[in-house]
């Protein structure tokens, strides 16, 4: 029961990513400082540097920059919804590498794709800013091929360099785009961003990763995948509450066909 806690905890402090970037305002300095302060983090942990480690940790730099942009101009919800586009992404990355879906993988990747013209749709119509719904389907990929690349190293025993090793390397993307950011535009962080980051960097990062990670081994992969399904859940929800944030009925479809394809996607991944 301790260990269901501490997945559901997990998923609800991811789910207040979105509303963390759009009280910080600035996803530039935003990423960089969550980045950061991860990445120290993890040190002190002990993470292990490796070459092995650097392909998920720039994957994971590219995610950290994209969503708070998807969150700010997407809206909370469907900048999460957006990131659950993963297992399309997932797939076709294991796909290319001779991995074959099964069935319910299978069902869950066209069940995404149909998510995404949903997506598309919307923003045709004006429902969702296109610059929102790019970063958001932008962070959904980045999602997905760091979630191929843990799994190949998972598979090696390298569950660490996969997670802790990796979030060492992110400032390497966001870095250099701080930097750029403020020799293009002058502008240094907020009080904003600098509060909103570093509470991403330990509340939205490094907390629920040992969280999740310390109780997946006792509950399952299936079973904590399916549970951190509330993630998305609650962050539209609190786009709604905290912002009024009222999804369309296209909007709210794609968010149905994408928990659907998460679950059967998460089904398929214990044998």
């Amino acid at each position: 029961m301790f260990a269901l806690a501490k997945i559901l905890a997990a998923a609800a402090l991811w789910s207040t990513i979105g509303v963390a970037a759009t009280l910080g305002g600035d996803p530039v300095w935003l990423a960089f400082i969550r980045s950061v302060v991860a990445a120290a983090a993890s040190l002190l942990l002990g993470a292990p540097l490796s070459r092995r480690a650097l392909l998920p940790g720039l994957l994971l730099g590219g995610l950290f920059s994209a969503y708070p942009l998807a969150a700010l101009y997407a809206g909370v919800g469907p900048a999460a919804y957006l990131l659950y586009t993963a297992p399309l992404w997932t797939a076709a990355a294991l796909f290319l590498k001779g991995e074959r879906p099964g069935r319910r993988e299978s069902v869950g990747v066209a069940l995404v794709m149909a998510a995404v013209a949903l997506f598309l749709s919307a923003s045709a119509a004006g429902e969702i800013s296109p610059v929102g719904a790019a970063a958001g389907l932008a962070s959904g990929v980045f999602y997905g091929l760091y979630i191929a690349a843990a799994r190949v190293l998972a598979s090696e025993g390298r569950q660490r360099e996969a997670s802790l090793g990796a979030v060492a390397y992110t400032p390497l993307i966001t870095g250099p785009l701080a930097a750029a950011y403020l020799a293009w535009f002058g502008r240094p962080p907020t009080l904003e961003a600098a509060a909103a980051g570093a509470y991403l960097g330990v509340f939205a990062t490094l907390v629920p990763y040992v969280l999740f990670a310390s109780a997946v081994r006792e509950v399952g992969g299936t079973r904590a995948s399916v549970l951190a399904t509330v993630e998305p859940v609650l962050a539209a929800l609190w786009g709604y509450l905290f912002f009024g944030q009222v999804p369309g009925a296209a909007t709210l479809l794609a968010y149905v066909l994408i928990t659907a394809a998460t679950v059967l996607a998460s089904g398929a991944t214990d044998k």
